[in-house]
């Protein structure tokens, strides 16, 4: 089953579609990209659906977007996403803008019992009694044309997103939830969220955490450098220098361009384009001061006191969730009860709809 659907893919049917949908209280969305050779997604298509019609824009047969970003950035629209973030991203990396204000099915899924970090297809066959057709999932959305069977499947990915959220929206509105689903998705339209500071580029490289400081500090300058280039080059980071190569360069003891040229891991076309960078972010990571140093990683083992400590809180969390049929992790991971135990600094539990829902009666009495 899938209604009719337009395919639109010229600048003045856009202008027609969004002229009809700027009257609309709300929109469900979707996108199709692809990245796997590229460091920015490239927009292949996107899905639009109103109460009363289904639109899939092809943003390759012609470049004005603009009317249907503008449509993005009015706000008297609510914009409807499953699992929004790399829809807001790439719709950022386009306009320059986050769309706003946003309802995710996925984050409502979780705040009604319906499953954590849910899937589109297996909400809908949940809600809806729909079993979709996964055939296309590996499709290649760039090539053209687009056949029947991808724009159907693409269709589908918003025309049921409109029943879920009609369905979400009353439960929530039911159980007294919904401003806690406008609490968590006010955080999709932080642009921070799509940023990656040093800290996070550190992060994304496998196995730094079980080096020194002092060495992990080399290697958040080499992934600085990494991601810097990969965007320069528009190629996915690993592509530039693997995690591997950035843990070896990092270890070495490499002070001079025929040492860079001694490591095993780097390629010779690594070595002739980026020998010179490597040495020189390789002297600026060991010539960093302490203070400047990535932070500590904790160890993985508690003192007994404060293991006990996470146990109870965890205890405590996990009979609230059940009361309110929501996962315990939703409330706060344990890493973050951790964080809080050893630190007290702040995590989701100390504030907003968690904090009132549980945190209050948890982390006060700890």
């Amino acid at each position: 089953m899938a209604e009719e659907y337009l395919l639109i893919n010229t600048a003045d049917a856009l202008q027609s579609l969004c002229e009809r949908l700027s009257s609309c209280d709300w929109l469900a969305i979707d996108t199709e990209f692809m990245r796997e050779k590229t460091y920015y997604s490239q927009l292949c298509l996107i899905q639009v659906a109103s109460e009363n019609e289904v639109a899939c824009i092809d943003p390759l047969s012609f470049d004005d977007l603009s009317a249907f970003f503008a449509l993005m950035n009015n706000r008297k629209i609510l914009k409807i996403f499953h699992a929004a973030t790399q829809d807001m991203e790439i719709l950022m990396q386009y306009s320059g803008k986050l769309p706003g204000p946003v309802f995710d099915s996925q984050i409502a899924a979780a705040l009604l019992g319906q499953g954590d970090q849910i899937g589109y297809a297996a909400l809908v066959d949940k809600l809806l009694q729909i079993k979709l057709d996964k055939s296309q999932t590996r499709t290649n959305w760039a090539k053209r044309p687009l056949s029947t069977a991808q724009l159907k499947y693409a269709a589908n990915d918003v025309l049921y997103l409109r029943e879920v959220f009609l369905k979400q929206r009353d439960q929530l509105k039911k159980q007294g939830r919904l401003d806690w689903l406008w609490e968590e998705c006010a955080k999709l339209e932080e642009e921070q969220k799509y940023q990656l500071p040093p800290p996070a580029l550190l992060k994304r490289v496998k196995g730094q955490h079980r080096l020194p400081q002092a060495i992990r500090a080399i290697v958040q300058e080499l992934a600085i450098w990494r991601e810097s280039k990969a965007q320069k080059k528009n190629l996915p980071r690993k592509w530039v220098l693997s995690d591997q190569s950035v843990l070896d360069i990092a270890q070495s003891d490499a002070r001079s361009l025929e040492e860079i040229q001694s490591i095993p891991s780097l390629s010779p076309g690594q070595i002739k384009s980026y020998q010179g960078d490597l040495l020189k972010q390789l002297e600026t990571g060991r010539n960093l001061p302490e203070n400047s140093w990535p932070e500590t990683q904790h160890s993985g083992k508690l003192p007994p006191e404060q293991a006990t400590q996470v146990r109870d809180i965890q205890e405590q969390l996990h009979v609230i969730a059940t009361e309110n049929d929501i996962n315990a992790t939703l409330l706060a991971s344990r890493r973050e009860i951790e964080l809080w135990v050893q630190t007290g600094k702040e995590i989701s539990l100390t504030s907003g709809w968690r904090y009132e829902l549980a945190g209050k009666h948890v982390l006060d009495e700890s």
